[in-house]
Protein backbone atom coordinates (compact mmCIF):
# COMPACT_ATOMS: atom_id res chain seq x y z
CA UNK A 1 0.00 0.00 0.00
CA UNK A 2 1.21 3.37 -1.25
CA UNK A 3 1.47 6.38 1.74
CA UNK A 4 0.82 9.80 0.75
CA UNK A 5 1.00 12.96 2.82
CA UNK A 6 -2.47 13.73 1.88
CA UNK A 7 -3.69 9.86 3.55
CA UNK A 8 -1.80 10.93 6.69
CA UNK A 9 -3.70 14.47 6.66
CA UNK A 10 -6.76 12.81 6.23
CA UNK A 11 -6.41 10.26 8.68
CA UNK A 12 -5.30 12.19 11.21
CA UNK A 13 -8.07 14.79 10.53
CA UNK A 14 -10.62 12.20 10.69
CA UNK A 15 -9.26 10.70 13.98
CA UNK A 16 -9.54 14.24 15.45
CA UNK A 17 -13.36 14.90 14.48
CA UNK A 18 -14.30 11.52 16.15
CA UNK A 19 -12.71 12.60 18.99
CA UNK A 20 -14.24 16.30 19.30
CA UNK A 21 -17.32 14.42 17.87
CA UNK A 22 -17.41 12.35 21.44
CA UNK A 23 -16.43 14.91 23.32
CA UNK A 24 -19.56 17.37 22.02
CA UNK A 25 -21.47 14.57 22.38
CA UNK A 26 -20.68 14.12 26.44
CA UNK A 27 -20.71 17.79 26.55
CA UNK A 28 -24.45 18.01 25.31
CA UNK A 29 -25.63 15.26 27.94
CA UNK A 30 -24.18 16.95 30.74
CA UNK A 31 -25.38 20.35 29.87
CA UNK A 32 -28.86 18.79 29.51
CA UNK A 33 -28.81 16.39 31.90
CA UNK A 34 -29.69 12.78 30.17
CA UNK A 35 -28.18 10.04 28.62
CA UNK A 36 -30.68 10.49 25.89
CA UNK A 37 -30.29 13.28 23.65
CA UNK A 38 -31.56 12.23 20.15
CA UNK A 39 -33.40 9.06 19.35
CA UNK A 40 -30.63 7.41 17.94
CA UNK A 41 -28.77 7.31 21.38
CA UNK A 42 -31.44 4.84 22.96
CA UNK A 43 -34.47 4.23 20.18
CA UNK A 44 -36.37 2.13 22.70
CA UNK A 45 -35.79 4.42 25.67
CA UNK A 46 -36.41 7.60 23.69
CA UNK A 47 -39.57 6.09 22.93
CA UNK A 48 -40.35 5.24 26.25
CA UNK A 49 -39.42 8.57 28.08
CA UNK A 50 -41.75 10.05 25.54
CA UNK A 51 -44.40 8.29 26.67
CA UNK A 52 -43.47 9.18 30.14
CA UNK A 53 -43.45 12.85 29.10
CA UNK A 54 -46.50 12.95 27.71
CA UNK A 55 -48.32 11.07 30.61
CA UNK A 56 -46.77 13.77 32.99
CA UNK A 57 -48.05 16.54 30.75
CA UNK A 58 -51.69 15.14 30.60
CA UNK A 59 -51.54 14.58 34.64
CA UNK A 60 -50.94 18.54 34.72
CA UNK A 61 -53.88 19.04 33.02
CA UNK A 62 -55.87 16.84 35.35
CA UNK A 63 -54.19 18.78 38.07
CA UNK A 64 -55.09 22.20 36.77
CA UNK A 65 -58.83 20.93 35.77
CA UNK A 66 -58.92 19.85 39.96
CA UNK A 67 -57.69 22.83 41.01
CA UNK A 68 -60.22 24.56 39.00
CA UNK A 69 -63.04 22.11 40.29
CA UNK A 70 -61.96 22.13 43.80
CA UNK A 71 -62.07 26.26 43.50
CA UNK A 72 -65.90 26.01 41.90
CA UNK A 73 -67.21 23.57 44.15
CA UNK A 74 -65.75 25.41 47.42
CA UNK A 75 -67.46 28.46 45.93
CA UNK A 76 -70.58 26.45 45.88
CA UNK A 77 -69.90 25.01 49.02
CA UNK A 78 -70.22 28.51 50.72
CA UNK A 79 -73.07 29.94 49.06
CA UNK A 80 -75.37 26.95 49.81
CA UNK A 81 -74.32 27.19 53.41
CA UNK A 82 -74.86 31.01 53.96
CA UNK A 83 -78.19 30.45 52.01
CA UNK A 84 -79.40 27.69 54.54
CA UNK A 85 -78.45 30.33 57.65
CA UNK A 86 -80.35 33.38 55.39
CA UNK A 87 -83.49 30.46 54.88
CA UNK A 88 -83.29 29.88 58.82
CA UNK A 89 -83.63 33.40 59.57
CA UNK A 90 -86.65 33.92 57.02
CA UNK A 91 -88.02 30.94 58.84
CA UNK A 92 -87.67 32.36 62.36
CA UNK A 93 -89.07 35.53 61.36
CA UNK A 94 -92.31 34.08 60.12
CA UNK A 95 -93.13 32.26 63.01
CA UNK A 96 -92.72 35.28 65.23
CA UNK A 97 -95.50 36.62 62.28
CA UNK A 98 -97.64 34.34 63.41
CA UNK A 99 -98.07 35.90 66.82
CA UNK A 100 -101.85 37.08 66.74
CA UNK A 101 -101.46 40.15 68.70
CA UNK A 102 -99.40 41.91 66.47
CA UNK A 103 -100.14 45.17 65.13
CA UNK A 104 -99.60 46.02 61.37
CA UNK A 105 -96.93 48.27 61.80
CA UNK A 106 -95.19 45.14 63.65
CA UNK A 107 -96.56 42.59 60.23
CA UNK A 108 -94.71 45.67 57.81
CA UNK A 109 -91.44 45.63 59.96
CA UNK A 110 -91.31 41.99 60.07
CA UNK A 111 -92.28 41.64 56.11
CA UNK A 112 -89.29 44.53 55.66
CA UNK A 113 -86.73 42.15 57.44
CA UNK A 114 -87.82 39.47 55.80
CA UNK A 115 -87.27 41.33 52.31
CA UNK A 116 -83.83 42.14 53.17
CA UNK A 117 -82.98 38.31 53.48
CA UNK A 118 -84.64 37.75 50.15
CA UNK A 119 -82.42 39.90 48.49
CA UNK A 120 -79.67 38.25 50.53
CA UNK A 121 -80.86 35.14 48.98
CA UNK A 122 -80.87 36.20 45.61
CA UNK A 123 -77.84 37.68 45.53
CA UNK A 124 -76.53 34.66 46.73
CA UNK A 125 -78.21 32.16 44.12
CA UNK A 126 -76.67 34.37 42.03
CA UNK A 127 -72.87 33.65 43.18
CA UNK A 128 -70.27 33.83 41.36
CA UNK A 129 -66.66 31.76 41.41
CA UNK A 130 -63.15 32.91 41.48
CA UNK A 131 -63.19 33.13 37.44
CA UNK A 132 -66.98 35.01 37.40
CA UNK A 133 -68.28 32.13 36.50
CA UNK A 134 -72.39 32.34 37.91
CA UNK A 135 -72.34 29.19 39.88
CA UNK A 136 -76.08 28.00 39.88
CA UNK A 137 -76.64 29.22 35.86
CA UNK A 138 -75.68 25.27 34.23
CA UNK A 139 -73.40 26.01 31.56
CA UNK A 140 -74.92 29.14 30.37
CA UNK A 141 -72.42 30.68 33.30
CA UNK A 142 -71.67 33.86 31.58
CA UNK A 143 -75.19 35.31 32.77
CA UNK A 144 -76.79 35.55 36.04
CA UNK A 145 -78.83 32.25 36.88
CA UNK A 146 -81.94 34.20 38.27
CA UNK A 147 -83.60 37.32 36.83
CA UNK A 148 -86.61 39.65 38.05
CA UNK A 149 -89.55 40.03 36.12
CA UNK A 150 -91.14 43.41 35.56
CA UNK A 151 -93.89 41.39 37.42
CA UNK A 152 -91.75 41.16 40.60
CA UNK A 153 -91.24 37.34 39.84
CA UNK A 154 -88.21 35.70 39.88
CA UNK A 155 -87.24 33.23 36.62
CA UNK A 156 -84.34 31.00 36.26
CA UNK A 157 -82.64 31.84 32.97
CA UNK A 158 -79.64 29.42 32.95
CA UNK A 159 -79.85 25.78 31.81
CA UNK A 160 -80.10 22.33 33.29
CA UNK A 161 -76.58 21.26 32.67
CA UNK A 162 -73.63 21.02 34.51
CA UNK A 163 -70.07 22.25 34.01
CA UNK A 164 -67.66 19.04 33.43
CA UNK A 165 -63.84 18.79 34.32
CA UNK A 166 -61.77 15.83 33.12
CA UNK A 167 -59.55 14.72 36.45
CA UNK A 168 -58.56 11.34 34.80
CA UNK A 169 -58.52 9.23 31.93
CA UNK A 170 -61.69 8.08 31.97
CA UNK A 171 -63.43 10.08 34.94
CA UNK A 172 -65.07 13.61 34.60
CA UNK A 173 -66.72 15.41 37.71
CA UNK A 174 -69.57 17.75 37.64
CA UNK A 175 -68.02 21.39 39.14
CA UNK A 176 -71.15 23.05 39.15
CA UNK A 177 -75.08 22.26 39.94
CA UNK A 178 -78.33 23.59 38.21
CA UNK A 179 -80.00 26.20 40.10
CA UNK A 180 -83.42 25.19 38.30
CA UNK A 181 -83.04 21.84 40.03
CA UNK A 182 -82.08 23.49 43.98
CA UNK A 183 -84.31 26.15 43.79
CA UNK A 184 -86.64 26.95 40.70
CA UNK A 185 -87.92 23.51 40.19
CA UNK A 186 -89.10 23.41 44.30
CA UNK A 187 -92.06 21.45 45.18
CA UNK A 188 -94.56 23.84 46.75
CA UNK A 189 -97.27 22.84 49.53
CA UNK A 190 -100.33 20.41 47.96
CA UNK A 191 -103.58 21.72 48.93
CA UNK A 192 -106.97 20.99 48.07
CA UNK A 193 -110.13 23.05 46.56
CA UNK A 194 -113.85 22.90 48.19
CA UNK A 195 -117.13 24.20 46.95
CA UNK A 196 -120.21 23.41 48.42
CA UNK A 197 -122.85 21.86 45.37
CA UNK A 198 -125.33 21.76 47.36
CA UNK A 199 -127.30 22.96 50.39
CA UNK A 200 -127.19 26.05 52.89
CA UNK A 201 -124.02 25.12 54.80
CA UNK A 202 -121.46 27.50 55.10
CA UNK A 203 -117.83 26.05 54.24
CA UNK A 204 -115.00 26.24 55.75
CA UNK A 205 -111.57 23.75 55.43
CA UNK A 206 -107.89 23.96 55.24
CA UNK A 207 -105.55 21.30 55.50
CA UNK A 208 -104.72 20.58 59.29
CA UNK A 209 -102.28 17.92 58.88
CA UNK A 210 -99.47 18.57 55.81
CA UNK A 211 -97.88 15.15 56.33
CA UNK A 212 -101.34 13.14 56.17
CA UNK A 213 -102.78 15.23 53.55
CA UNK A 214 -99.04 14.72 51.28
CA UNK A 215 -99.36 10.95 52.08
CA UNK A 216 -102.96 10.85 50.90
CA UNK A 217 -102.14 13.04 47.60
CA UNK A 218 -99.17 10.58 46.80
CA UNK A 219 -101.54 8.02 47.23
CA UNK A 220 -104.58 8.47 45.22
CA UNK A 221 -103.26 11.75 43.07
CA UNK A 222 -103.42 10.91 39.44
CA UNK A 223 -101.91 12.91 36.57
CA UNK A 224 -103.31 10.57 33.58
CA UNK A 225 -106.94 10.68 34.92
CA UNK A 226 -108.11 14.00 36.79
CA UNK A 227 -111.50 12.76 37.70
CA UNK A 228 -109.76 10.22 40.17
CA UNK A 229 -108.73 13.43 41.87
CA UNK A 230 -112.37 14.15 42.56
CA UNK A 231 -114.28 13.84 45.95
CA UNK A 232 -117.46 14.56 47.14
CA UNK A 233 -118.79 15.31 50.92
CA UNK A 234 -122.08 15.01 51.73
CA UNK A 235 -123.94 15.24 55.32
CA UNK A 236 -127.16 13.45 55.73
CA UNK A 237 -130.32 14.83 55.79
CA UNK A 238 -132.34 14.17 58.53
CA UNK A 239 -130.05 12.36 61.17
CA UNK A 240 -127.69 16.07 61.45
CA UNK A 241 -124.39 14.70 62.46
CA UNK A 242 -123.26 12.19 60.02
CA UNK A 243 -121.31 12.50 56.84
CA UNK A 244 -120.25 10.54 54.22
CA UNK A 245 -117.28 10.74 51.67
CA UNK A 246 -117.15 9.60 48.08
CA UNK A 247 -114.66 9.53 45.23
CA UNK A 248 -115.22 7.56 41.78
CA UNK A 249 -115.08 4.18 43.05
CA UNK A 250 -118.19 4.74 45.94
CA UNK A 251 -118.24 5.83 49.50
CA UNK A 252 -114.83 5.54 51.19
CA UNK A 253 -115.44 7.24 54.58
CA UNK A 254 -118.24 7.67 56.99
CA UNK A 255 -118.05 9.66 60.50
CA UNK A 256 -120.25 12.17 62.75
CA UNK A 257 -119.75 15.70 63.09
CA UNK A 258 -121.20 18.74 65.21
CA UNK A 259 -122.59 21.63 62.72
CA UNK A 260 -119.88 24.36 63.78
CA UNK A 261 -117.13 22.39 64.19
CA UNK A 262 -114.39 21.07 62.48
CA UNK A 263 -113.40 17.20 61.40
CA UNK A 264 -110.82 15.94 59.85
CA UNK A 265 -110.50 13.52 56.69
CA UNK A 266 -106.56 12.81 55.93
CA UNK A 267 -105.45 15.68 56.89
CA UNK A 268 -108.81 17.73 55.66
CA UNK A 269 -110.40 19.71 57.78
CA UNK A 270 -113.73 21.13 56.84
CA UNK A 271 -116.20 23.07 59.36
CA UNK A 272 -119.60 22.95 57.69
CA UNK A 273 -122.27 25.92 59.85
CA UNK A 274 -125.62 25.39 59.17
CA UNK A 275 -128.44 22.47 58.75
CA UNK A 276 -127.16 18.66 57.54
CA UNK A 277 -127.89 18.00 54.17
CA UNK A 278 -125.22 20.15 52.03
CA UNK A 279 -123.06 18.56 49.20
CA UNK A 280 -119.28 19.70 49.07
CA UNK A 281 -117.17 19.05 46.21
CA UNK A 282 -113.26 19.00 46.75
CA UNK A 283 -110.55 17.40 45.02
CA UNK A 284 -106.63 17.65 45.12
CA UNK A 285 -104.89 20.91 43.38
CA UNK A 286 -101.91 20.05 41.01
CA UNK A 287 -98.88 19.68 42.70
CA UNK A 288 -96.91 22.76 41.38
CA UNK A 289 -93.12 23.78 41.55
CA UNK A 290 -92.31 27.26 42.04
CA UNK A 291 -89.05 29.01 42.65
CA UNK A 292 -88.67 29.68 46.65
CA UNK A 293 -88.12 33.40 46.17
CA UNK A 294 -91.44 33.86 44.77
CA UNK A 295 -93.19 32.23 47.77
CA UNK A 296 -91.53 33.55 50.17
CA UNK A 297 -92.28 37.10 48.16
CA UNK A 298 -95.96 36.12 48.49
CA UNK A 299 -95.71 35.75 52.14
CA UNK A 300 -93.82 39.17 52.56
CA UNK A 301 -97.05 40.57 50.39
CA UNK A 302 -99.27 38.81 52.51
CA UNK A 303 -97.45 40.09 56.19
CA UNK A 304 -98.06 44.00 54.25
CA UNK A 305 -101.74 43.40 53.33
CA UNK A 306 -103.97 45.03 55.87
CA UNK A 307 -107.49 43.54 54.21
CA UNK A 308 -106.48 39.57 54.63
CA UNK A 309 -107.67 37.99 57.22
CA UNK A 310 -105.40 36.04 59.91
CA UNK A 311 -105.94 32.61 58.38
CA UNK A 312 -105.20 33.87 54.37
CA UNK A 313 -102.11 35.32 56.20
CA UNK A 314 -101.34 32.06 58.07
CA UNK A 315 -101.76 30.43 54.65
CA UNK A 316 -99.59 32.44 52.49
CA UNK A 317 -96.86 31.65 55.85
CA UNK A 318 -97.49 27.99 55.22
CA UNK A 319 -96.88 28.10 51.65
CA UNK A 320 -93.32 29.29 52.33
CA UNK A 321 -92.49 27.13 55.25
CA UNK A 322 -93.33 24.27 52.87
CA UNK A 323 -91.05 26.10 49.45
CA UNK A 324 -88.14 26.74 52.26
CA UNK A 325 -88.02 23.50 53.71
CA UNK A 326 -88.16 21.63 50.30
CA UNK A 327 -85.37 24.22 49.07
CA UNK A 328 -83.32 23.13 52.27
CA UNK A 329 -83.67 19.27 51.38
CA UNK A 330 -82.57 20.21 47.76
CA UNK A 331 -79.62 22.28 49.14
CA UNK A 332 -78.92 19.58 51.47
CA UNK A 333 -78.78 16.89 48.64
CA UNK A 334 -76.85 19.43 46.78
CA UNK A 335 -74.22 19.97 49.88
CA UNK A 336 -73.84 16.57 50.07
CA UNK A 337 -72.75 15.75 46.56
CA UNK A 338 -70.20 18.97 46.30
CA UNK A 339 -68.73 16.97 49.39
CA UNK A 340 -68.73 13.28 47.28
CA UNK A 341 -66.90 15.08 44.66
CA UNK A 342 -64.36 17.20 46.43
CA UNK A 343 -63.60 13.89 48.52
CA UNK A 344 -63.17 12.17 44.22
CA UNK A 345 -60.67 15.30 43.85
CA UNK A 346 -58.93 14.34 46.73
CA UNK A 347 -58.05 11.05 46.06
CA UNK A 348 -57.77 11.66 42.62
CA UNK A 349 -54.94 14.38 43.47
CA UNK A 350 -53.50 11.75 45.93
CA UNK A 351 -53.02 9.37 42.85
CA UNK A 352 -51.51 12.17 40.58
CA UNK A 353 -49.08 13.18 42.96
CA UNK A 354 -47.96 9.36 43.21
CA UNK A 355 -48.11 8.87 39.48
CA UNK A 356 -46.21 11.83 38.98
CA UNK A 357 -43.31 10.78 41.59
CA UNK A 358 -43.67 7.09 39.94
CA UNK A 359 -43.12 8.81 36.24
CA UNK A 360 -40.07 11.07 36.96
CA UNK A 361 -38.41 7.91 39.05
CA UNK A 362 -39.16 6.13 35.61
CA UNK A 363 -37.56 8.64 33.34
CA UNK A 364 -34.94 9.11 35.17
CA UNK A 365 -34.15 5.41 35.09
CA UNK A 366 -34.30 5.57 31.93
CA UNK A 367 -32.13 8.27 30.71
CA UNK A 368 -31.22 9.71 33.90
CA UNK A 369 -27.77 11.26 33.69
CA UNK A 370 -24.83 9.40 35.45
CA UNK A 371 -22.75 12.42 36.73
CA UNK A 372 -19.92 10.60 37.58
CA UNK A 373 -19.66 8.11 34.91
CA UNK A 374 -20.20 11.44 32.51
CA UNK A 375 -17.61 13.47 34.27
CA UNK A 376 -15.02 10.51 33.69
CA UNK A 377 -16.23 10.26 30.06
CA UNK A 378 -16.18 13.84 29.87
CA UNK A 379 -12.16 14.19 30.58
CA UNK A 380 -11.22 11.41 28.82
CA UNK A 381 -12.84 12.35 25.52
CA UNK A 382 -10.93 15.89 26.47
CA UNK A 383 -7.87 14.14 26.91
CA UNK A 384 -8.09 11.90 23.83
CA UNK A 385 -9.23 15.06 21.53
CA UNK A 386 -5.95 17.01 23.16
CA UNK A 387 -4.38 13.87 21.98
CA UNK A 388 -5.48 13.94 18.37
CA UNK A 389 -5.28 17.92 18.05
CA UNK A 390 -1.11 17.27 19.39
CA UNK A 391 -1.02 14.51 16.74
CA UNK A 392 -2.51 16.29 13.85
CA UNK A 393 -0.57 19.38 14.40
CA UNK A 394 2.91 17.61 14.54
CA UNK A 395 1.50 15.09 11.25
CA UNK A 396 0.59 18.40 9.45
CA UNK A 397 3.93 19.61 9.80
CA UNK A 398 5.63 16.54 8.09
CA UNK A 399 6.52 15.57 4.65
CA UNK A 400 7.37 11.98 3.24
CA UNK A 401 10.45 14.12 1.95
CA UNK A 402 11.60 15.16 5.17
CA UNK A 403 12.36 11.27 5.41
CA UNK A 404 14.72 10.84 2.17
Amino acid sequence: MRVTSNLIYNQSALSMAKANERYLKVQEKIAQNTEIVRPSDDPNGAGQLLRYEADSKLMKQYKDNMTLATNSLKYESVALESMNTTLNSINVLMIQSQNGAYSQDDYDTMAEEIENFLHSMADLMNSQDSNGKYIFAGTNAGSPAFIKNVDGRYQYDGDEAQRNAQIGDNITIATNDSGKKIFEDTWTRNNFTAVTSAGSATLSSRVADQDAYDAFLKKNYSAVNPALNNFQLVTESPGAGQFEISDSSGVIATGNYQPGEPFTFNGMEFTLTGAAGSTVDFSFDVPTRDNVLNQVQSAIDALRNPSLSSGQREEAILDAFTSIKNTQANMSTASSSVGARLNTIDNRTDYGASKEIFNKEAQENIGGLNVYKATTELKLSESALEASQLLFQRLSSLSLFNSL
